[in-house]
């Protein structure tokens, strides 16, 4: 159990005990008082503080994932007869049909990140009433504890900035500075990118410590070390011609070198794919940033229930295959988007983008593209549910079924009304015969598992933590901004760099030129970031990134146009602010 498990489990405490208010509410005056006048006594009370919003953007992670991974091409939330409809909003993700502002479901994001961003205000403003030696801490210590708030509310406003560009900003719990009318309205995209900037670069930078040690993160998994605010500027600058319309590659690209140079601390890409993922992964030297995850505390990303992300990235009926059944059944969100028609015999689709399973098996050998098993009580090998039945351990040669035990399920990579009959790949009722959305079964699609899910009695079922930032999307950014200059020989190297551990022989065949035969373009490289990046939480940003967006996939037609690229603000935001203006091509109200 790593020390800063510890440490947001106090947070989650002290959060607990002074009854934080509504996330919405910037000013948090209620624990603003309590924390104030009462709080602060000892240094672990400061680090309580400290670390309190660490836990609520941990929590925020299925937003984003929603907001990232749904509205793209590679994940997806099809019905399950009766199951998953929720009255079409994973369609609405999926269409790009985020038009009805009463749903105020396209806005999670901005609550949740304001509510982080008001955490960070508050605390920050009340350490600049304290005395640093009151609590035996040097001031470079209290220095560093403001860099990681400061860090936190970048992190939250650079999420701001990707899902909805036009954003208030606010440094300040004063609730009489944040209600006068100039700071209600929103800021230019400029000058969020150049605050945001500014915090990382001229005091993250500065203040925050350096990872120390060769053996991963260790006891400062949970916080934010320099390179964690240095891979924030790489996120910052890597997107910056759609966010500001200023590329800014060649920074990027600088920023990069500084990571992997070493220059905050000693980071290598793992031996094996799984590793940044694993039940140890604090030890591991490729993770730069995150979140401690533990079954006895808090597991945001792989419990199972509504708030989950991975926990609801399994098939239904995969407990006993897994050793899992004592976490309860699953319940199945997010499959793969699927690769083949419902026709007799069935076909691959043509579209460029989705098709998840033939990007993998386009370069033989994949490790990752085998069906996920559970070699002890904490090794695993394979990333996939793949094809086929799953075996139910508690029965001798006998396989999961459905809810209600009417058939045995056979996963397809397929989206279809099969029932009973998915082995042999008939449609069990013709009125539901398209391959679309609304027309699943607990037979479709497929999955892929992340993270490990080990027997639940082994003693390491969901002890991951959540990596938030890896080396290996600090090597990828720096190739893709490479290939933007025109330099898609160095591009391929640093690519290559860490594919060779994925692949049972890393052949020529494999290899990007000029270490192997493959042509490396910006078609191969989206491509790429999809395989080594899949359900990471990212996808959306890729796509809007590369101009592929508004694209057509599987069940999705092209946009008529980009303003689906931002999300647009509720009906309830509108009135509660009359200076927020609605983002282009949404619906506003009468003012």
């Amino acid at each position: 159990m790593k020390i800063t498990k510890y440490i947001i489990g106090l947070g989650i405490m002290a959060g607990t005990v002074i009854s934080l208010p509504s996330c919405t509410d910037l000013s948090e005056t209620v624990y603003d008082q309590v924390m104030s006048q009462n709080y602060y006594n000892t240094k672990q009370d400061v680090i309580n503080a400290v670390f309190r919003p660490f836990e609520h953007i941990y929590e925020s992670i299925v937003r984003r994932h929603e907001h990232e991974e749904l509205t793209g091409d590679q994940l997806i939330t099809p019905t399950r007869g009766t199951w998953w409809y929720d009255g079409g909003k994973w369609e609405k993700y999926h269409y790009h049909q985020y038009d009805d502002i009463n749903q105020e479901d396209w806005t999670n994001e901005w609550e949740g990140m304001y509510g982080g961003i008001g955490q960070c205000n508050l605390v920050l403003d009340d350490l600049s009433q304290l005395n640093p030696s009151k609590f035996n801490l040097s001031d470079s210590e209290f220095d560093s504890f403001k860099a990681q708030l400061r860090c936190m509310r970048a992190y939250c406003y650079l999420r701001l900035l990707n899902s909805y560009r036009n954003c208030i900003l606010t440094t300040t719990s004063d609730q009489a500075v944040n209600e006068q009318p100039e700071n209600r309205k929103q800021v230019s995209p400029q000058v969020m990118f150049d605050f945001i900037e500014s915090e990382l670069r001229d005091v993250c930078l500065v203040a925050l410590p350096s990872k120390i040690g060769q053996s991963g993160n260790g006891g400062q998994q949970g916080q934010f070390t320099k390179a964690g605010a240095a891979a924030l500027l790489v996120r910052l600058y890597l997107n910056a011609e759609k966010w500001i319309g200023q590329p800014k590659w060649q920074e990027c690209i600088d920023m990069c070198e500084r990571i992997t140079g070493g220059e905050f601390g000693y980071y290598a890409i793992a031996d094996n794919w799984y590793e940044p993922f694993d039940w140890n992964n604090e030890m591991c030297n490729e993770v730069i940033l995150g979140f401690p995850g533990s079954y006895g505390l808090t597991s945001w990303h792989l419990k199972n229930d509504k708030r989950t992300v991975y926990g609801r990235a399994l098939p239904y009926g995969c407990e006993k295959y897994l050793k899992i059944e004592g976490d309860g059944s699953r319940n199945p969100k997010y499959a793969l988007s699927p690769s083949y028609n419902n026709q007799q015999p069935r076909a691959l689709f043509d579209y460029e983008l989705g098709m998840v399973t033939q990007k993998f098996a386009k370069y033989a050998g994949d490790k990752r593209y085998k069906q996920y098993v559970n070699t002890s009580n904490n090794t695993r090998e394979g990333m996939f549910f793949m094809e086929g039945k799953i075996a139910n351990s508690s029965i001798s040669g006998g396989y999961a079924k459905n809810p209600d035990n009417q058939y045995v399920l056979y996963l397809l990579d397929q989206v279809g009304r099969f029932e009973g009959n998915a082995e042999s790949g008939y449609i069990a009722n013709p009125n539901y015969q398209e391959s679309k959305l609304g027309n699943g079964d607990f037979n479709s699609g497929l999955y892929c598992v992340k993270y490990p899910f080990y027997p639940f009695d082994g003693g390491y079922f969901i002890e991951s933590d959540y990596t938030e930032i890896r080396l290996a999307e600090i090597i990828y950014s720096q190739a893709e901004c490479l290939l933007r200059l025109g330099q898609a020989g160095e591009a391929g190297k640093l690519l290559n760099s860490v594919r060779k551990r994925n692949y049972e022989n890393f052949t020529a065949d494999i290899a990007y030129q000029p270490e192997g035969n493959v042509v490396l373009d910006l078609k191969e490289m989206l491509d790429e970031w999809g395989r080594e990046f899949l359900a990471e939480s990212r996808r959306r940003t890729d796509l809007i990134r590369f101009g592929r967006f508004q694209d057509a996939w599987w069940d999705k037609k092209r946009d008529a146009d980009t303003h689906y690229e931002l999300f647009p603000f509720s009906q309830t935001q509108l009135e509660q602010n009359e200076y927020l203006k609605q983002n282009p091509g949404y619906p506003d109200i009468a003012r």
